[in-house]
This record gives structure tokens, sequence and C-alpha cells, in this order.
């Protein structure tokens, strides 16, 4: 055996059996939450239209509004949503999104027909 293959073996025998951690200090991968911020006002939805790329988002939702309002995401087989809740409140909806076009509504009866709907797409 040559002498520098020795002593390698010799020094990965010693991290080995030193019980070092190589990694300590450093934060596991987590993959990155795209967050948006929504506002639900009577009427409408702010922004009413979106942008974001594939991938885990986060959209918070503030109830800006005189009366209940939820916020519903559809399209690409994904129809999840955050039921009604008061005005002042804020709630959040976490997901996993492909690329695509989706709608997003507030799904209480008749809003999403008086304007309350916008278009979020989502980018590979």
């Amino acid at each position: 055996m040559s002498k520098n293959l020795i002593s390698v073996l010799a020094a990965v025998a010693v991290v080995v059996l030193s019980g070092c951690d190589l990694f300590k200090g450093q934060q596991p991968y987590a993959p990155t939450v795209q967050e948006i911020s929504v506002v639900l006002k009577d009427g409408q939805i702010i922004p009413a239209r979106m942008t974001i790329k594939a991938g885990k988002v986060r959209f918070v939702v503030k109830n800006q509004g005189t009366i209940d309002h939820g916020f519903e995401v559809e399209g690409g087989g994904i129809e999840e949503e955050i039921d009604p809740f008061s005005p002042g409140q804020t709630r959040s909806l976490e997901l996993e999104l492909a690329s695509g076009t989706y709608e997003v509504y507030c799904q209480v009866p008749g809003h999403k027909e008086l304007g309350m709907k916008g278009e979020l797409i989502v980018k590979p």
C-alpha cells in the first residue's frame, strides 16, 4: 500500500472514530416556501393577479372586509380553501403547486360573482 493511501485512510479513521460532526452548525435542507400576502375586501381580492414559481407556497390571507370571506385556490386538480372567517382576522393556507394557471376566489355564495376572484399563474 502506498504511503499516501495509508495517510488518507488514517485521516478518515481519525474523523470517524473521533465522532467529529462535520456538519455542526449547518441547518438541514428545507425547501423554500414562497409567501404571498392576500387581502380580502368586500367585492375584491388584492392582488387580483399573482405570479409565482412552482413549489411550496403559503398564502397569508387577511379579511379587511366588513363581512365574512373565504379564500379558495382551484385548478390543476387542486381545490383547497380557507373556510370563511371574520373581518380583521388572518388565516394561512400552504400548498404545493405545479406550473399552470389557477383561479383564486371567495367561496361565500355570490362573492365570486361580485368580483372576489383572481388569477394565480405558476411558472416552472
